[in-house]
């Protein structure tokens, strides 16, 4: 192919037309600028959004002033601005998703109302200026409000946007995670979203929308999530979401856990009179942690778990200090000779630093119930409507009677004594409906701990059904027993913070709140001060009279003690009521031939008869076969039994059911078994 040459001269390249070169760069600059005008616009949006609203009324008021019924137009827009407003402010989306799974939001009282002013007021503005032509130069208020408009509502807009943080454009880090890591295929939660994603002191908190399956899921998931974000485990709390779908759960990610820091004891005006809850300590959120005290159908019975240095001490001397200055009379049994709870010896009613000490409190305790129950059975009293009636079945704090709490820190030691086990299920069934609360403290829950036989178990459960404050435990397997249905576990706490602190105080409680998430008890950092201020509440005078001895010395065992003497309890310590007649003598008192028969229920020589009818039987027989046998009452019986199992003459074959010990193996008559089932 032939090369072409061609020779560029000057002359050429003068001759070429240039027509509109100049114009075209003139214009390029306008066009590059207003872009740039443009951008600088969108990026202030935020900030700029009043003056830009105000502008933009400005020029439809001139637009529409213009047009023929330019004010209806203006007027229709107004209300059609208005009821938008009204309904953006009243529906919350519930159900609907929109981009990056974030659900619309009811907006703040605060701003649904400045919403509403802004497009109220700005129509008006702009109807206005278009029924009079706009804005007119010379004496027209129209600029004068519209400044006005602008100050007033820029203002609002302003502050808000200091004190309220931008959303983040996208995803943070860990929400990143969450959905490369716990919601894919292969995550702990599959297909899981979360949603109302909020930045708190204490890092973050979401609710975690699970695909499949309900918010036990997610709990049982915490450890492998924490994996999955790459976080400490003791830094992810997952609880139940209360009020809302099964499906949902609430997750908090703490970049320090709340709880660490603690909360001091307030003072006794924890407790609130009118429903018998104190507010004991509180949750990872900083909602309160509350205890119940009593309920309108009476007092709640509590159990406490806890490992050494778990706090069960220090949540103790904050219960004590509380009922001291609420007028609830405290009993306080201290096994450990009276070190774990030192401060309360000579500030609550009754103190036993023994196990022996505190089974005679429950011998009391008992008489106290029947004491009581007689009273009330024939008590005049007044329901809400006005009626007068005879005999109440529930009990009112201090009307006529205080609240009666009986502590028994190691309640194990105790519940190991002869008789404990069958005394101690008799008061937790029947107690509560005459005033009295039990409050059992443990190591651990295992069944061991509420002594031996069948009994135990529904100790466990009647306390349990209570108030459940759980610890830090030391074995797993107890977890779910201590605190059933809930997916929680208490040994898993940390025994010290990051920083080498204790995390005496951290647990879970199962209470009026019943919520399965961490709390921190308040500290008390000094009893002392709660137990020597205030005045010792005590037993009426008619509970007091049923105590016997075992109450009367009371505080000459005491003083004998810090004598370093070893005091001896009196005989009738241990019997079904006190040894001196004279205090139960007949007479028309109702009230007194009650507690006579209270006296009488276990006659002399009750249990040579059980013992011998064993004997004569010559085969396990049921309580109530007993009962009908020797004319004793089956409480007396229950009783003798439990006496006699204590000097091998008796031997428990199965529930209900007794036999001698020489004639234990030989065979049970059904129709025992299917008169104790």
């Amino acid at each position: 192919m032939p090369t072409i040459t061609v020779e560029k001269t000057v002359a050429d390249t003068d001759a070429r037309a240039t027509p509109g070169t100049r114009g075209s760069y003139r214009k390029n600059s306008k066009t590059r600028a207003a872009r740039r005008a443009m951008r600088a616009a969108y990026r202030t949006r935020r900030g700029m959004a009043p003056l830009y609203a105000t502008a933009a009324q400005a020029v439809a008021g001139a637009t529409l002033a213009g047009a023929d019924d330019g004010w209806k137009t203006a007027l229709a827009a107004t209300a059609a601005g208005a009821a938008t407003t009204v309904a953006w402010g009243r529906w919350d989306g519930r159900g609907l998703v929109a981009t990056r799974h974030r659900r619309k939001k009811l907006p703040t009282r605060g701003d649904f109302i400045a919403a509403a002013s802004a497009v109220t007021t700005s129509g008006s503005l702009v109807t206005a200026m278009a029924a009079t032509g706009g804005i007119q130069a010379g004496h027209s208020p129209y600029p004068a409000l519209l400044i006005a408009w602008t100050l007033g509502h820029g203002i609002y807009w302003w502050r808000r946007g200091k004190s309220t943080a931008a959303p983040a454009p996208t995803l943070g880090e860990q929400m990143q995670l969450w959905q490369d890591n716990v919601a894919g295929i292969d995550g702990s939660l599959p297909h899981s979203r979360l949603v109302d994603v909020i930045t708190t002191d204490y890092g973050w908190t979401a609710v975690i929308v699970l695909n499949k399956g309900n918010w036990r899921k997610a709990v049982s998931a915490a450890h492998d999530i924490a994996g999955d974000l790459d976080l400490p485990e003791e830094m992810i709390q997952i609880e139940k979401a209360v009020g809302k779908s099964a499906r949902r759960a609430i997750i908090a990610v703490f970049d320090r856990n709340p709880l660490q820091d603690g909360t001091d004891y307030p003072g006794p005006h924890i407790l609130n009179k009118d429903t018998g809850q104190a507010e004991v300590g509180i949750f990872y959120d900083g909602a309160p942690a509350r205890y119940a005290f009593w309920k309108p159908s009476g007092p709640v019975h509590s159990v406490i778990y806890g490992a050494t240095d778990g706090g069960k001490s220090r949540f103790l001397d904050m219960l004590l200090g509380t009922e001291r200055h609420n007028g609830i009379v405290s009993i306080v049994c201290d096994p450990q000779g009276g070190q774990s709870l030192p401060r309360w010896r000579e500030a609550v009613d009754w103190y036993e630093d023994t196990a022996q000490g505190g089974l005679a409190q429950l011998y009391a305790i008992r008489n106290v119930m029947y004491e009581r129950s007689a009273r009330y059975s024939l008590m005049e009293w007044t329901d809400h409507k006005g009626r007068v009636l005879r005999g109440r079945d529930h009990f009112v704090v201090d009307d006529p009677d205080p609240l009666i709490s009986v502590t028994i820190d190691e309640a194990h030691r105790v519940l190991a004594l002869p008789g404990a086990v069958a005394l101690v299920l008799e008061i937790v069934l029947m107690a509560r409906k005459c005033g009295i609360k039990l409050r059992l403290v443990f190591q651990g829950p295992k069944a061991n701990m509420f002594g031996a036989g069948p009994e135990s178990t529904d100790i466990r459960e009647q306390v349990q059904s209570g108030n459940t404050v759980m610890f830090r435990t030391a074995s797993a397997l107890t977890d779910s027993i201590g605190l059933p249905g809930w997916e929680v576990n208490p040994s898993q706490l940390p025994m010290y913070w990051p920083d080498g602190t204790s995390t005496a105080g951290l647990g879970y409680i199962k209470g009026p709140d019943n919520r399965q998430a961490q709390f921190r008890a308040h500290f008390d950092r000094d009893p002392a001060h709660w137990a020597t201020t205030g005045t010792t509440p005590t037993m009426e005078k008619s509970a007091a009279a049923v105590c016997g001895k075992a109450y009367d010395e009371r505080l000459d065992r005491l003083a004998a003690r810090l004598r370093g003497e070893t005091p001896v309890l009196p005989d009738d310590a241990f019997t079904g009521g006190p040894a001196d007649p004279a205090r139960l003598a007949t007479s028309s008192d109702p009230i007194a031939q009650a507690a006579a028969a209270i006296a009488n229920e276990a006659p002399a020589g009750t249990d040579e008869k059980v013992a011998a009818f064993l004997a004569e039987r010559g085969r396990p027989v049921g309580r109530n076969t007993i009962a009908q046998g020797t004319g004793l009452t089956v409480s007396a019986v229950k009783n003798a039994l439990t006496r006699l199992k204590g000097k091998k003459q008796a031997v428990d074959v199965d529930r209900g059911i007794w036999a001698h010990p020489d004639h234990a193996d030989n065979d049970i008559d059904t129709t025992e078994l299917a008169e104790a089932a």
